[in-house]
């Protein structure tokens, strides 16, 4: 199931509270941040006797999705602010259970989005039943406190989400009910299809990627719905400069790599922070462009490279931090494990005319020592880690604490109190006989996800 928010699960159960307004209270009730099975943890507590409706289900959607939305911008950053607070004083005590004492590492105050409505630029719809039965209903997923059922709910009135990817969402689903091809839940059900990804730049290009499950369906079927769809999209004037379609047998999407130019141009691209970036079908770009600028602008004031650095860019995905770090540097390597980002930071460093990076393809903990080993010479060696919301494996984190040239090193997250990522934090200060450990000096929130309750989190370790 695809996620409206830097890819967090929609399947978690959303309730529907009585009253219309978030008040103070309940906020205050909402930011509590219990522990259950050592994970912090932030739930709505809402009332379980409301039903699903016609009408209550954009509310219902609205609390998974954008639960801060009826708060002024100006509280939701407080709140934020209070939630690093709680990480910092979360992974201080688990490092104290690790018999591992550290004093508090400063807090700077928390960096505001400079566009708070409409940011996003990647959605992601799915197909599923909706509140009145019909099964071909695109948006996202929202369960009925009543009977537990999933049902899906058009994202018509989320204000996080650009509206032209509304309206291209809305004609794929009166495309699809259209057609006489079943919709698809599991890639295992006989449906066709999928749902849809839509993407776009500030300057409003858009390329979108039909989902559909190809499993027992020919090539020219396929090929037949991929005309009829650009045809449709022509017939009621939605341009869109860049059209794909994307057969995938497995439930998740993102573990095959078939994308098919149906019509438009291969790429979009983005400027960010004065460089172009090529943003291809399954390229990882940070959902809210503008933000992004102020996250690396914080980022690299953190690690204050000199033009004699370093910079080392572990799970570098499509090369952004290296690209807009190699202005500040001697030079930039980065490592990621997935062929076509690396494919795609290596072409924008060349459309940028940028010859001071070099991207390598490999896991981390695979091949960092033999990276170390070339950087043996490499003075002031900056390192940042920027694993996305699942954190990494603690053989990434060994690898770094192994190597006694990493002494700098910004972990970046947009989950800080996932399970995994709370450990690496952990794994990276802990005491141990074998290396040496890191210090956690600061945390720079920034709010890269506003009307959500998530934001970034910069670590700064030294050691």
């Amino acid at each position: 199931m695809f996620s409206p928010y830097c890819n967090n699960n929609l399947h978690n159960i959303v309730k529907i509270k009585r009253h219309a307004d978030l008040t103070y209270s309940f906020i205050n009730h909402w930011m509590h941040i219990r522990k259950q099975s050592s994970v912090i943890t932030n739930k709505i507590e809402v009332s379980s006797t409301n039903e699903l409706t016609d009408e209550t289900q954009f509310y219902a959607l609205e609390k998974s999705v954008t639960p801060l939305c009826r708060v002024p911008y100006e509280r939701q950053l407080i709140l934020k602010q209070q939630w690093t607070n709680t990480v910092c004083k979360e992974l201080r005590s688990r490092l104290h259970k690790a018999k591992t004492m550290i004093r508090l590492p400063k807090v700077f105050p928390i960096s505001s989005s400079p566009q708070i409505n409409e940011y996003r630029n990647k959605d992601e719809f799915n197909f599923r039943p909706g509140i009145d039965g019909n099964p071909k209903t695109l948006g996202f997923f929202v369960s009925n406190p009543s009977n537990g059922n999933m049902y899906c709910v058009p994202p018509m009135k989320l204000i996080n989400m650009k509206q032209s990817h509304k309206d291209i969402a809305q004609a794929f689903e009166v495309f699809v009910r259209k057609s006489e091809l079943p919709a698809s839940y599991d890639h295992m059900d006989g449906g066709f299809w999928r749902g849809i990804i839509v993407r776009s730049n500030l300057k409003g290009d858009k390329m979108a990627i039909v989902v559909a499950n190809p499993r027992g369906y020919t090539n020219d079927i396929m090929l037949d719905e991929q005309r009829r769809f650009n045809d449709f999209l022509k017939s009621i004037n939605i341009n869109i400069q860049s059209l794909y379609f994307h057969p995938s047998l497995h439930t998740r999407s993102s573990k095959d790599s078939t994308f098919i130019l149906v019509d438009g141009d291969k790429y979009i691209y983005e400027d960010l922070c004065s460089f172009k970036f090529r943003i291809s079908p399954d390229s990882f770009f940070q959902i809210n462009t503008l933000t992004a600028e102020v996250l690396y602008d914080e980022l690299f004031k953190l690690i204050n490279p000199t033009k004699t650095s370093t910079l080392l860019d572990l799970c570098s995905g499509t090369g952004t931090v290296s690209i807009i770090g190699s202005q500040h540097v001697q030079s930039c390597v980065g490592i990621e494990s997935v062929a076509q980002a690396v494919n795609d930071a290596k072409e924008t460093a060349k459309l940028n005319n940028i010859p001071n990076c070099d991207f390598i393809e490999g896991k981390v903990e695979m091949v960092l020592k033999h990276v170390m080993d070339e950087l043996s010479m490499a003075s002031n060696l900056c390192t940042v880690l920027n694993p996305g919301r699942a954190g990494v494996h603690p053989k990434v984190i060994n690898a770094i604490r192994n190597n006694r040239l990493i002494n700098s090193l910004a972990y970046v997250s947009c989950k800080a109190d996932s399970p995994i990522t709370m450990k690496n934090l952990v794994e990276l200060v802990v005491n141990n006989k074998k290396t040496r450990p890191f210090t956690l000096e600061s945390i720079k929130p920034v709010d890269m996800f506003p009307h959500t309750k998530h934001c970034e989190l910069i670590f700064m370790f030294k050691r």
